[in-house]
């Protein structure tokens, strides 16, 4: 490894100087990814295959990076024809590096046009010129490369439902090695839980998507970074050529990643589109079942390459770092498609006081990347009170009366829509305690199709009991709720009968934090929802598809 670590330095130092190149660019930057060096020396990028084992790719003998090289120009060439130059020899001649076959040749590069800066389709997306009619262009591409270049026989065994399950296993199976620092226990467990719930319903639609010829040489890697669009010209680029299991798939989870990194940039909307839109252009309905699966699949492969990058000794430790927080919100991405499909969900966490609801919110909050909105801290506002001091006995009596309580609830129900309506999902914490407060938001949600759920927190008395006496020893308590309080609490609170079946999950919440966590994460990614297309389409539609027009002009 130190080797290689030596090799692979003295390539990059011969990359980083301008005077190595026989064009002379004025400066040239340096980028890494898992798999490759990119040098940008202007007008052109040079790309190495770094001298790396990572089991999925074996990059260690110089053949086998030439070999790869030659296998990306081919390969991409189906997309993007022109971008690709030519594969150079890279050689030591008297002890220096230099670009050519004299002396003894030591690695490739690969050639390429530098593709012009602002117009990477994440960079379009980040100036908010992405519209559906920019997207309609690229996805009327995908359907010409897919149908220009029918399924191979030896392509579709790559759809057996053994093979998808072994790669997703794989992918927990790494993930699992960053519990901690990038992944909680919990969510990990809860994104199984979910590939098992998936595998179990769906192996006659897998095996019908071999028999209709779904399996494909695709793309593989179709992310928003890897499309550019100019002047009306698309260009789809870095295809994965290093391992053809991940480029033979279904068309579904080719799409998927596509509208994964949508949904990673905040845009369910567009994302929405492109699998709607995709459904219509490829006469391919099932597409609707597999979304959301092969969309999770993706977000944790692509933790899954970000931990691997962070591991790198040669990346930088700020990159490293970057890379850790990318996989972490691949990681939330891919809960969230487990508890909520692909849509802006509402998760209610309710009980009685001292049930531990703040905890577990707070942890959903953490898990999800979701605001998490407090009554206690509502109410407070409203009042213009200190967060973490207890109210007097005077005071209590008029915060807590039903006209304020009701202004609360009001205040959660306006804040919650908020954030749906600029298409973020967000936890709520407070007892809903009277079953007119869970009608409020339960019809403003339903009036809007938006997923939501009430996670009725069950505790025993004596722990109830016993929480509420610990609250007086903490001093970042911001309920007024306290241990004298029980019995009127109690004689108050209204079991949620009258909550559909579909809307309400009750949880145990007589154990720790830990346990309760994973409790409620089993439970809500063992329930049965629609089709996760659908469900965006309903969510769009109940919304006016205001959403849409606002952020798609």
């Amino acid at each position: 490894m130190a080797a290689t670590n030596k090799i692979t330095e003295a390539l990059i130092a011969f990359l980083q100087n301008p005077s190595s190149y026989p064009h002379h660019p004025p400066t040239v930057v340096i980028r890494q990814t898992h798999a490759s060096v990119l040098a940008m020396a202007p007008p052109f990028v040079y790309k190495l295959k770094k001298h790396v084992n990572l089991g999925f790719l074996d990059f260690t003998q110089l053949q086998e990076r030439k070999r790869n090289c030659e296998r990306e120009l081919e390969l991409n060439s189906r997309f993007c024809a022109d971008l690709y130059v030519a594969i150079l020899p890279i050689a030591v001649k008297h002890e220096q590096l230099h670009f050519g076959s004299e002396g003894e040749v030591v690695d490739y590069a690969l050639q390429m046009k530098q593709l012009k800066d602002g117009y990477f389709l994440d960079q379009l997306l980040q100036a908010g010129k992405v519209t559906r009619s920019l997207l309609e262009a690229v996805l009327k591409v995908l359907k010409g490369f897919y149908e220009k270049h029918p399924p191979e026989p030896f392509v579709a065994p790559y759809g057996d439902m053994e093979g998808i399950r072994k790669a997703a296993e794989e992918n927990l199976d790494v993930l699992e090695q960053h519990t901690g620092n990038v992944v909680h226990p919990a969510a990990l467990q809860a994104i199984r839980h979910y590939f098992q719930g998936f595998f179990e319903e769906n192996q006659s639609l897998l095996a019908k998507r071999v028999q209709e010829h779904r399996i494909r040489d695709c793309h593989g890697d179709l992310h928003l970074d890897h499309i550019h669009i100019r002047k009306g010209k698309v260009c789809i680029y870095d295809c994965i050529e290093f391992n053809d299991t991940f480029r033979y798939i279904d068309v579904a989870s080719d799409i998927a990643f596509l509208a994964m990194d949508l949904d990673q940039h905040e845009r369910p909307d567009l994302s929405s589109y492109v699998t709607s839109r995709m459904i219509e252009l490829l006469d391919d309905p099932d597409i609707d079942s597999l979304v959301g699966f092969y969309k999770c699949y993706r977000a944790c492969v692509r933790a899954k390459v970000e931990c691997i990058k962070a591991g790198e000794p040669e990346v930088p430790a700020t990159e490293q770092e970057a890379g850790r927080e990318r996989a972490k919100r691949h990681v939330r991405l891919a809960l969230r498609y487990v508890l909520f499909d692909s849509v802006p969900a509402v998760l209610i966490v309710c009980g009685r006081s001292g049930c531990g609801k703040t905890t577990l919110a707070e942890s959903f909050s953490n898990l999800l990347g979701w605001e998490h909105l407090s009554s206690d801290v509502v109410r407070k506002g409203i009042a213009g009170l200190p967060l973490y001091d207890r109210s007097s006995p005077t005071t209590r009596q008029g915060l807590y009366s039903l006209p304020v309580t009701d202004k609360v609830y009001q205040a959660l129900l306006e804040e919650t829509l908020e954030h749906v309506k600029k298409l973020r999902g967000v936890v709520v914490d407070a007892t809903f305690s009277l079953a007119k407060h869970r009608a409020l938001f339960g019809q403003a949600l339903d009036k809007r199709q938006v997923l939501y759920y009430f996670l009725e927190m069950q505790t025993s008395e004596g722990v109830i009991r016993n929480r509420l006496a610990e609250r007086d020893k903490s001093p970042k308590v911001v309920s007024d709720a306290r241990l004298e309080d029980v019995d009127s609490l109690k004689r108050i609170y209204q079991a949620p009968v009258e909550v559909q079946p579909a809307h309400l999950v009750r949880v145990n919440a007589d154990s720790d934090a830990d346990v309760t966590l994973a409790n409620a994460l089993h439970k809500l990614s063992g329930l049965k929802r629609s089709k996760s297309g659908s469900a965006s389409r309903r969510f769009f539609r109940g919304n006016g598809n205001t959403a849409q027009q606002e952020r798609c002009p």
